[in-house]
Order: C-alpha cells, then sequence, then structure tokens
C-alpha cells in the first residue's frame, strides 16, 4: 500500500505545468477507461464480427497515423498550449456519435475524430521535454505517461459498477463528462511557443543515427506486438474462453492498467539510472511472459496476474520517448516526434488488423504473436539501445 501511494505521490515533483498536464490526462484517459475494455464488445453487439473489430481497430489508428507528422508541423509553428487544447477539445463530441450508433460502421467517424485529436502528441511529447529534468528526462515522461494508466485503473471498475444498472451505451455520457472536464483543466497552462529552430525548420527529418532507427523500429514493432492482442481480442478471449460477462472483464481491464501504472513509473526510475536498453527488455520478457500465461490460465483467478504482467508493454516505448527526447535536442519539434509517433500509430495499424485476421482463424493465436513478438523486441532493445548512443 505504500508503495502505490509513493507512486500516486510522483507527480508532486513535476513542474506545475506537468502536473496540469498529468491530471488533464488521467481524466481524459478516465473517461477512456468507462468503456475501453468493453469497447470491442460494444462492436459485436452493433453486429460486427473478429475481422470487422480489427477493421474499425485499424481504421483509427491510420487516422492518428497520419495526423502525427502534421501535428509535429504544427508545434513547429504554434504554441504547443493551443495544440494541446484544440486536441483535448476534439474528443468532446465524439461520445455522442458512438451513443447513437446503432450499426457498426456508425462508430467509425467518432472513431476517426477521436484518433485524429492524437495530432497533438508530439506537441504534448516537446511539451514534457522542455519542462522535464534534463538529467532524468525518462522520469518526467514516465511520470506523465503514468497517469494514462492510472486513469484506466479505477474507471474499468467504476464501468463494472455502473454496467450494473446501464448498458455499455449509456457509459459513453461518463466519457462526455470526464472529457470536458479534462479540457477545461489545460487552460491555466502556460503558453509554450515554437523555437527559432523549430520555426526554420524542414517539414520531414528522417533518423541519423543507429540508435535512432532502432528506436524507430523498436515502437513500430511495439505497437504491432500489443495491438495484435490488447485491448482490441483480448476482452473477446475473455468472453470467449473464459465466460466472463462485460462486468467482469471490465475488472481485468483495471488489473491490466494497474500493471501498466506500475511499470511505466518503475521502469522510468531504473532507466534513468541504469543501462535503458536492457531494463527495456526484461520488462518486455516479462510481458510475453504474461501473453503466455493468459492461454494456459484456466480460470479468471490464474489469469489476474498473467494480465497485471501484459499491462507492462507499454512502458518500454515511454523510455524510448525520453531516449528520443536526449538524444535530439536542438532538432524541432516535428523532427523530434512527428516521424516516430507516425510509425508507432502504423504499428497499431498493421497489429490490429492482423489480430482480427488470426483471432477469426484461432482465438489463441493473438496471444502467441504477442509473445513472440516481444521476445524479438526484448532481444533488440537489449543488444541495440544504449543510453547517450547518437
Amino acid at each position: 500500500m505504500m508503495r502505490w501511494m509513493s507512486i500516486l505521490s510522483w507527480s508532486r515533483t513535476l513542474p506545475r505545468d506537468l502536473r496540469l498536464l498529468f491530471f488533464s490526462l488521467f481524466l481524459w484517459t478516465f473517461g477512456l477507461g468507462v468503456y475501453n475494455y468493453v469497447w470491442s464488445l460494444y462492436l459485436t453487439q452493433l453486429s460486427a464480427n473478429p475481422e470487422q473489430v480489427g477493421l474499425v481497430y485499424s481504421i483509427g489508428f491510420f487516422a492518428a497515423a497520419i495526423s502525427m507528422i502534421p501535428g509535429g508541423i504544427l508545434a513547429n509553428k504554434y504554441d504547443n498550449r493551443t495544440l494541446l487544447i484544440v486536441g483535448w477539445a476534439m474528443s468532446i463530441p465524439v461520445p455522442i456519435m458512438f451513443y447513437f450508433s446503432r450499426t457498426w460502421p456508425d462508430v467509425i467517424p467518432g472513431l476517426i475524430i477521436l484518433q485524429l485529436s492524437a495530432f497533438n502528441l508530439p506537441a504534448m511529447n516537446a511539451f514534457i521535454g522542455a519542462l522535464g529534468d534534463q538529467r532524468r528526462m525518462s522520469s518526467a515522461f514516465g511520470a506523465v505517461y503514468s497517469a494514462f494508466p492510472l486513469g484506466l485503473v479505477l474507471s474499468p471498475a467504476v464501468g463494472s459498477l455502473l454496467l450494473g444498472w446501464l448498458t455499455i451505451r449509456d457509459l459513453f455520457w461518463v466519457s462526455l463528462a470526464l472529457w470536458t472536464a479534462s479540457t477545461i483543466i489545460l487552460f491555466p497552462v502556460k503558453r509554450q511557443p515554437p523555437r527559432d529552430v523549430d520555426s526554420k525548420a524542414p517539414l520531414f527529418e528522417l533518423p541519423r543515427s543507429r540508435q535512432e532507427l532502432t528506436i524507430l523500429v523498436f515502437l513500430f514493432g511495439s505497437a504491432v506486438a500489443i495491438s495484435i492482442t490488447s485491448p482490441s481480442f483480448l476482452p473477446l478471449f475473455f468472453q470467449n474462453h473464459l465466460h466472463l460477462t462485460a462486468a467482469q472483464i471490465q475488472l481485468l481491464g483495471t488489473v491490466q492498467s494497474l500493471g501498466s501504472a506500475i511499470f511505466a513509473i518503475l521502469l522510468g526510475r531504473w532507466a534513468a539510472t541504469r543501462n535503458p536498453g536492457s531494463t527495456m527488455a526484461k520488462e518486455l520478457l516479462l510481458v510475453a511472459g504474461g501473453a503466455l500465461g493468459i492461454i494456459v490460465a484456466g480460470s479468471p483467478l490464474l489469469v489476474i496476474p498473467m494480465v497485471f504482467l501484459l499491462g507492462g508493454a507499454r512502458a518500454p516505448s515511454y523510455v524510448s520517448y525520453s531516449l528520443l527526447s536526449n538524444m535530439r535536442q536542438g532538432r524541432s519539434r516535428a523532427g523530434q516526434w512527428g516521424f516516430y509517433l507516425t510509425f508507432e500509430q502504423l504499428g497499431f495499424v498493421v497489429g490490429s488488423f492482423i489480430g482480427g485476421l488470426l483471432y477469426a482463424s484461432s482465438h489463441t493465436n493473438v496471444l502467441i504473436t504477442t509473445s513472440i513478438l516481444f521476445i524479438a523486441l526484448a532481444a533488440l532493445a537489449a543488444f541495440r539501445i544504449r543510453k547517450g548512443a547518437a
């Protein structure tokens, strides 16, 4: 319990504006988590089959992917605060669109808007990089990004409780309220105008070192590996194999998010003082073990620790962000983030599409493939990623 309280209080060490960003991201992801772990179940209620579930996820991630480089270019030209607020505000009408959907294609316009709102990710990463401690940048990124899994820790449990009285469709009104509040929190944040190097930068800046290329491959591969299984097809696996209800799947989502939050913070701390590549590799091996453990676990109780381990899948990517932030100092915001985040989002597109095909052929294929890919990524991180290499 003391360890958990320490993790929750870590955000107090951040500068004021990063604390506001942390709490805004926390509320936004809380609104997402209310329905996120039963989103694929909602799609099946709208008559989608597994391939169509994968297609919907792929379309959403593709929309996010094509927004990354334009988002980086906008971050070169405009104030980061403005871009953060605009991106957050774009998500506000989406829950209403989801609520009134009657077939699975009806959710696509709202999903595209939601994913296009991710255009401000380059601005958010540049915002963190400008205010974080340069000597412990992985800690700053880990602390701020931990708001994402922390917001998803309690929200699935709240969603599970609400499903005792409401339908999945009704949960979108809760998301609407939380996303509106999260946008308002960003208004007191101070402006962060573009630097001279940003406004004069070329539109595209490609990786220029072996380390940068390795991180690009790692971000793409990590996105492919996790999106083959989660969050798209893991709930369907639990429903089909363990015969869990939507409320019970939400509770497992809480466990997964708890693992994500703890590993994001702890891995950020460890990577700040140790070899980040080997630290990332050890974590990825735990994630691979969790994916395989879900297959062999025969009951909901046995699957809980495996889901917790799988929750750490995104933590190594946050360490990669911190490495890029330090390696590419002096580069523009677009060059520092737009290209890399584009490839990462394309990884989610590929993974979701492949996951749909694999799940339709055999439900266990998604978890086996995820595990194999994470083992390969662990080897890549252990042998090719080093602190300070450029």
